[in-house]
């Protein structure tokens, strides 16, 4: 679920930096890594990339995931797939599979616009465990050991 756009948001010149970055045109491979301490909008910045996208109809699916584990992050790409691919709930990690192989392009079909937002991931590892799909991908990540006082 897409988080609600702060009563405070003010739109900043990292937000189209971010869609410059994104918004190359074609198909492309992409993803983009938004990075600070806790509190600077990096969750901000991505929803309103998320929100532009899907109002403009720039992407045909969106997902945002709360990644701040392996398991938040298997837990958001299974949901996905319940919901896409009416997948089984019964086994997230098979329905977090069908839909990162769902997300893949299929030769000679229409590829699928798509963006996943992986908010708040601790430990950019996590990301490998779960099988970051190869595309169009947006993620916040706050260092925190870099963030906490000596």
């Amino acid at each position: 679920m897409l988080p609600p756009r702060a009563l405070s948001f003010q739109h900043r010149s990292e937000a189209d930096q971010l869609r410059t970055a994104v918004d190359s045109g074609g198909t492309a491979v992409l993803s983009q890594v938004l990075t600070g301490t806790g509190g600077v909008g990096k969750t901000q910045l991505a929803a309103d990339y998320a929100r532009t996208a899907w109002d403009s109809g720039g992407v045909d699916v969106l997902v945002w995931i709360s990644a701040s584990s392996r398991s938040a992050i298997t837990a958001g790409y299974a949901q996905a797939g319940v919901e896409v691919l009416a997948a089984d709930p019964s086994d997230p990690e098979q329905a977090a599979r069908a839909f990162l192989a769902w997300l893949e392009p299929k030769a000679g079909q229409k590829p699928c616009r798509w963006l996943v937002v992986l908010d708040d991931v601790a430990d950019p590892a996590d990301m490998r465990a779960g099988g970051l799909p190869p595309a169009r991908t947006a993620v916040s990540w706050s260092p925190r050991a870099a963030a906490r006082p000596p």
